[in-house]
This record gives C-alpha cells, structure tokens and sequence, in this order.
C-alpha cells in the first residue's frame, strides 16, 4: 500500500506543481521582452499563459512601487500666463478585431463616444492591419477586410479618431501589403497616421496638428512585430524599437531621437510618443521601462500614451530635467479584445489631458499640462435576440454607481451589471490614483 502511495505522489507531482503554479500569484514576475517568438527554454511561456488566465497584480518593485504610483502628486506649475488658450488630448489603448463587429455598429460608442470624441485631438491603436487582399484571423495575427476596421473609425453621432497609430505588433501581420493597404485605407477616411509607412519618407512626415493654437506633434513606434520579420526592403515600413529589451545594449532609441529633432525642428509645441510597449497581463510597468521612459522625457518627448500590456497600468508624473511636466500613461488597456478572458483585461481607460498655452512674466511663450483625468469603461459583448452580437463599451464608475443605486436594470443586461461591479472594485483597489480626476 505504502509502495502504491509513493509511486502515485511521484507520478502526480509534476502535475501538483503545475497546478500550483497557475493558482498561485508570482509576486515577482519572471523578466522576459514579452513577445512569445522569443526562442529559448519554454518555462516562461509556462509563465506567460499562468499570467494570460491570472494577471500579475504586483509591482516587481515591490510595495514601495505601488504606493508610490498611488499616492503620485499631479501638481503642475500654476505661474500666471497672459493670453491664456487650452486645448483637450483624448487618448485610448488598443482597438482589437473582432469577428462578430463589423460596419456600422451603433451600440459600440453609444456610452462613451460623446465623452471620447469631444476632446480637440483624439487618439488611438489600431491593433491590426486592413487589407481586403490578405485575410487572416487567427490568435496571433489579424489581417482584416474594411467593413471590419470601420466601427473603431469613430460613430458619426458623436465624433472619430483624429489619428490611429499602428506602430504596434499586428500591423506587420500580412507584411508591406497589409501596411500599405492600412495606410491606404486611412487616407480614404481622412483619418491622420503614424508608426508604419508606405515610404522611407513617410517614416518621417509624422503629423503635427494644431489644436487650440498648439502644435501637436504625435510619435509612434512598437517593440516587437511578434517574431514576423520585416522585409529586407521594406525595413522602414513599421517603427520598430526595442523598448522591452532585457539589456540596455539591445536597447537602441536612435529612431525616435531622431523624430524628437524633427519635430522640433518643425515647431511643434507639445510631443506625445504613443509607444507600444511593456509586458502583457502585468499591472505595473518592469524597472527598466520606467527608466526608458523617463529619458524619452528627458529626451524632450512631453507625453507618453503607453500600450500593448492588454491590462491597465499606473499613470506617472515625472518632472524633467529641463523643468518640464512630463506625463506617462503606461498603459491605457484595451478598448475591445479578442480571446482575452478574464474581467481585467476588459478594463480599458480614457486618458485626458489638458494643455494650455501663453506667455509668462518674461513674454515667452509657454506650452504646459494643466490637468490629467482617466474615464475608465469596460467592454462588454452580448448576444440579443433578433439583432445578433453586440459591443458596448460601459463607463465604469457611472455603471457602478447605477448598479447600487437599482437604475441600471434598463440600462445594462444582467451580464453587464455583475461585470461592472467586479470590475470597479478591481479598479479601485489597484488602479485609481490620488492625484488623478477621474471622470
């Protein structure tokens, strides 16, 4: 008996420790580039689907980390300026395709368009590329006809886009005739891009717009394009940085210091950088993310909108060396997904921002934040009768807030109502800052 016992522990212990490996939080997370086409042992990719089904809730750093990101001061500098303007940044995580979301899909906005699209610049990632001449739906690697990229366009009721960025990690997934497609279809749409281009001029003619009288300029690059090289003649068609590489070395930033002068040069006022980077299903960013971004700031960048994790991340208010308010949204989450499950990578946040312009005691003219606010919301799918699969994107604490008060029943399904509740105390306990307005 005691023979059988023995051999049954043995023979079941690599299966106990694998599903102690999965129930149980890693508080300090293995350090990898995030990107499953990383060859090698296959122990973190064991790592990589533990954090897919249970998100990593804990900063590496520490509790030290997490107070600090929670307790973070947003004061900027408040010195009086003379003919004072402001204009408002509305900026969103990744748009992720979907099969059943196509054309005009008017429940999507319907709760948060008038909010998102109200802002002077909006701003978003298109997680994936158009091309009506290369199809591909597949976990990994998305490539879509135009009737399904036109719903995260914007909704004709309230607003668009103003600029999607495709520097990311899908928009390489059917290759130079995805980009140049993506890019194509855009331009039909009047809606501005940046991080992938059809030319090796193009890679540099990112927009500078003028909002509220300041110019604007918007960045855009990704750290992996998911293991699919780019073709050896078409190396410029994705912005490609290494911003998640474990050693400094691999890590080489030239391309955006290059934009920084560029646009400098053409008289942009204000820089935001969306980058694409960080590791997925963690919620908080590693050290060295922290450390890159802060000199990207003090690079001269004004504003980083940070995506790619599939799951939020804390905001930052880092003062630059040169005095300035620097911002980094380290990741904004998702506005839809695909094969996400899970109600925390469903949480996705609209950042705002606030500048204003003038000219201070000496008549120099000044360009500065005057205010950071998040909207989070949540996206919830549901099958109705009669009219098929819809998508809504739920604003999080006025869905709450209407859960307790027993007015949601006509507003949100069951589903909806028990998703909001989960999520705002998720929420709360992890993510809402004390300096932040939160809407």
């Amino acid at each position: 008996m005691t023979t059988t016992l023995l051999v049954l522990l043995i023979a079941s212990s690599p299966v106990l420790l694998l599903a102690l490996f999965f129930l149980f939080p890693i508080f300090r997370p293995i350090k990898t580039e995030s990107d499953l086409s990383t060859p090698g042992f296959p122990w973190w990719k064991f790592y990589y689907i533990k954090k897919f089904l249970r998100p990593v809730r804990r900063s590496a750093g520490g509790k030290a980390d997490e107070i600090e990101f929670r307790e973070m001061p947003f004061e900027f500098d408040k010195k009086p300026l003379a003919d004072t303007r402001h204009a408002v940044i509305h900026a969103v995580g990744d748009l992720m395709c979907r099969p059943d979301l196509r054309g005009a899909h008017e429940p999507l906005w319907q709760d948060i368009g008038k909010e998102l699209f109200s802002a002077d610049l909006c701003i978003g990632n298109l997680e994936f590329a158009v091309n009506p001449n290369w199809l591909i739906h597949r976990l990994y690697r998305y490539s879509v006809m135009p009737e399904k990229a036109e719903p995260f366009l914007g909704d004709p009721r309230f607003g668009h886009f103003h600029i999607l960025t495709l520097g990311n990690n899908h928009i390489n997934d059917s290759l130079s005739q995805g980009i140049i497609a993506t890019c194509d279809y855009l331009d039909t749409k009047a809606v501005l891009h940046v991080g992938a281009g059809r030319t090796i001029q193009e890679q540099d003619e990112f927009p500078i717009v003028e909002v509220g009288g300041i110019k604007v300029a918007v960045l855009s690059y990704t750290f992996s394009t998911n293991g699919i090289p780019r073709e050896k003649t078409f190396l410029h068609g994705v912005n490609l940085v290494r911003f998640n590489a474990l050693d400094d070395e691999d890590y080489y930033p030239a391309l955006i210091h290059r934009h920084i002068g560029l646009a400098k040069q053409r008289r942009a006022e204000y820089i935001v950088a969306c980058l694409h980077w960080g590791v997925e299903f963690e919620q908080y960013p590693p050290l060295r993310i922290r450390e890159r971004g802060r000199a990207l700031l003090d690079a001269g960048i004004d504003c980083i909108i940070g995506h790619h994790p599939h799951i939020l991340n804390p905001v930052e208010h880092y003062k630059t060396r040169d005095g300035r308010d620097g911002l980094i949204f380290y990741s904004l989450g998702n506005v839809t997904t695909y094969a996400l499950i899970g109600y925390t990578k469903k949480i996705g946040e609209i950042a705002g921002i606030t500048l204003e312009s003038g000219a201070d005691a000496s008549g120099r003219r000044v360009v500065r934040p005057s205010k950071v606010s998040l909207l989070p919301f949540v996206y919830f799918r549901d099958a109705v009768r009669g009219r098929g699969v819809e998508h809504r994107l739920l604003p999080l604490f006025a869905g709450a807030q209407a859960v307790r008060d027993r007015t949601a029943a006509e507003q949100y399904p069951r589903r909806a109502r028990g998703l909001l509740k989960r999520s705002e105390k998720h929420y709360r306990r992890y993510w809402r800052q004390r300096g932040i307005e939160y809407r």
